[in-house]
């Protein structure tokens, strides 16, 4: 988790003929709020200083399991006793506008995609299925993404409408859909093998096209 949330600031075009020329192709991270000033202030940080930096996101978790009761001061093991012990006074700051904005990131979407047509790839979890083939779906940007782990945040799932349908048999290989983006929270109850959940999706899309992945040469 920690060096997800670091990472976050270190860091082929085949379309349907009415898109062709309009299509914008788009990642996932563009469906979520960006801060350049921390990513460079991030960035700009030398690695024993990124080192300290997740030290203090690590004792600031610790200082939160120990005041919420989960863990006792007496079981805690030599390592984190010697963690909390360590100033990390002049990161506070930078801490705090990381969490602040990690926060933001995963919960607001970027309006100024909505009504855009754009291209995007990801996997797709079946909403609704006949005659073999898939015609809603949420598009998610990893594979088995909610079936065996906290769903993504809504900014990461897209529920698609796709009258035409894609096959099912190739539920699992990576796919390019194509078609105008709406920005538009809602829930979809998405059933797993062991039941059904209900997620929270922020946007959705009529698709033009939903064709197989293919990687750029």
């Amino acid at each position: 988790m920690i060096h997800r949330l670091i990472s976050i600031f270190l860091s082929a075009l085949i379309c349907a003929p009415l898109y062709a020329a309009d299509a914008r192709p788009i990642k996932w991270s563009d469906l979520q709020p960006d801060s350049s000033a921390l990513r460079s202030a991030v960035g700009n940080l030398n690695q024993e200083q990124k080192t300290r930096l997740m030290r203090a996101f690590q004792q600031r978790q610790q200082k939160a399991i120990v005041a919420a009761g989960k863990l006792k001061p007496a079981d805690l093991s030599i390592d984190i006793n010697t963690l909390l012990k360590e100033d990390f006074n002049d990161l506070e700051p930078l801490v705090t506008k990381i969490e602040a904005f990690e926060k933001k990131r995963t919960t607001e979407t970027q309006t100024s995609l909505n009504n855009q047509v754009v291209q995007l790839d990801g996997y797709l979890l079946p909403l609704k299925q006949g005659n073999k083939k898939v015609t809603e779906f949420i598009l998610v940007p990893v594979i088995g993404a909610c079936i065996h782990v906290p769903a993504p945040p809504a900014n990461q799932m897209v529920v698609v409408q796709y009258p035409k349908g894609f096959p099912a048999s190739s539920l699992f290989a990576p796919v390019t859909v194509t078609g105008k983006l709406l920005v538009k929270s809602s829930k979809s109850d998405l059933a797993l093998a062991d039941g059904s959940s209900k997620v929270d999706v922020g946007y959705a899309m009529t698709a033009n096209e939903v064709r197989e992945y293919q990687a750029s040469k």
